[in-house]
């Protein structure tokens, strides 16, 4: 009974003042989540404030130690050549090299101002690339010959790699401070400069997917996102800047299966070729980038004209039995794809898409992004022999040759016109479409 009481006491006399102080009660409430929504939006820019002066920077994909991105190793190593801007290669721990024996024999002369980041000195015994048909020996502390069997011009290019000890130890502007793996696979990783005063602590975070990325920007565990797609989710988000880059380095290209009946036919991939709608991207014409000292603009260019493909079709009977062709991708490029094969429908040709998640065994058309290498020769793509990467199964005796002289001539203005050569008959004879360089987003978060 007296229980009963209390708990009705205690009742009225809330109501009581419920009913006295409604308005601020309802004010206080309105405060209170407006409150809550407003440090919660701006949680985010308040911890990165707060917290370290390190730059804290996300990055999707699954990297071990000995393939984290490219960039990221030139920041805490060198190698023994750097690379222009337009793929040049130029001294960096070597200072001069000299190719002899017709290119079979090179020597590269140190620098004596190198030290790792444990203080001693970088001596030519250290350097360990570990390539296939390469032998490297050690003449001196600071001479180093490399033996091949046969003559390759594009090695120093190769040897740009940044070369490590053991443990990631460099001899770069930064150092590895600390790592930390989940599996074999980095989760985050510390670098700091050499030098206080040059440069700022970054912290690398490394996330499976763009999507987990993402959040981890919305709850303030990173300030940039580097290479992300542009995703709408992002760049609609809080205070932001946005900049664009542009990979001159990879081609977004439509790989053609040249065995199959229908692709055969030089005419029908040509038809196929001008049939491609403007993408409103940088295009790309030619298997070798824009950037290189090896671009040639005579390549042959299928700027968009359906009509013209038209014609070429009709000059081949195979194309008018066409029932259905596939272009087989990856889910990125799905909205590509589908632009590419509605023209294609467009001019009879009628195609859909087959969405997979590596590359196919036997496919008819692929569409993907061909990473470039630094240096021109493409021997690994496109000649004959080369049954593993040659994935078209593009076989041509006039390309195999320009291929095998490019790689062995040792004088740059040769090459370069042996590879205006490749570029000028590969376009023409059109294995694959060289269709844009892909473009991608690095996000910072406003302050």
């Amino acid at each position: 009974m007296i229980v009963h009481r209390k708990t009705r006491f205690v009742f009225l006399l809330l109501s009581e003042l419920a009913r006295k102080y409604t308005r601020a009660l309802v004010f206080g409430f309105i405060i209170g989540v407006l409150s809550s929504l407003i440090f919660w939006r701006l949680y985010p820019t308040i911890r990165s404030s707060w917290s370290t002066t390190a730059i804290r920077i996300g990055i999707v994909g699954e990297f071990t130690p000995s393939t984290l991105p490219l960039y990221i190793q030139r920041q805490i190593s060198e190698g023994l050549t750097t690379l222009s801007p337009d793929s040049t290669a130029l001294p960096s721990l070597a200072e001069s090299w000299e190719a002899t024996d017709s290119g079979k024999t090179y020597v590269f002369h140190l620098s004596t101002n190198y030290r790792w980041h444990d203080g001693k000195k970088v001596i030519a015994e250290d350097i360990n690339y570990n390539i296939k048909s390469i032998t490297f020996s050690t003449v001196d502390d600071h001479t180093l010959k490399v033996s091949l069997a046969n003559p390759y011009s594009p090695l120093p290019a190769l040897l740009s790699k940044p070369i490590f000890r053991s443990g990631l130890l460099g001899f770069g502007s930064n150092r590895i401070a600390s790592i930390r793996l989940k599996g074999d696979k980095v989760q985050n990783l510390k670098i700091v400069p050499v030098e206080p005063q040059n440069g700022k602590t970054k912290i690398y975070r490394f996330f499976r997917t763009e999507a987990l990325a993402i959040l981890a920007y919305k709850l303030g565990a990173v300030d940039i996102l580097e290479d992300i797609s542009g995703s709408p989710s992002v760049t609609a988000w809080g205070s932001m800047r946005v900049e664009a880059s542009v990979h001159y380095d990879k081609i977004v290209t439509i790989f053609f299966n040249v065995t199959n009946p229908l692709l055969k036919d030089k005419a029908i991939r040509q038809a196929l070729a001008y049939a491609i709608p403007d993408l409103q991207e940088e295009r790309a014409y030619s298997p070798i980038s824009k950037t290189s000292w090896a671009y040639s603009d005579r390549s042959k260019k299928y700027n968009p004209d359906p009509e013209h493909a038209k014609i070429l079709l009709k000059q081949n009977s195979l194309s008018s039995n066409v029932e259905q062709m596939t272009i087989s991708t990856f889910a990125p490029y799905l909205n590509v794809a589908q632009k590419i094969a509605n023209r294609w429908t467009e001019i009879g040709l009628p195609t859909n898409i087959r969405v997979e998640n590596s590359i196919p065994g036997d496919y008819q058309m692929l569409l993907g992004t061909q990473e470039v290498p630094p240096d021109p020769d493409q021997y690994p793509f496109w000649h004959s022999t080369q049954r593993q990467t040659n994935i078209t199964g593009y076989a041509n005796v006039k390309i195999d040759k320009l291929l095998e002289d490019g790689r062995q001539e040792g004088n740059q203005e040769e090459r370069k016109k042996i590879y205006a050569d490749f570029q000028r008959y590969m376009t023409e004879d059109v294995p694959a479409i060289f269709l844009y360089y892909p473009a991608s987003y690095t996000i910072t978060r406003g302050r």
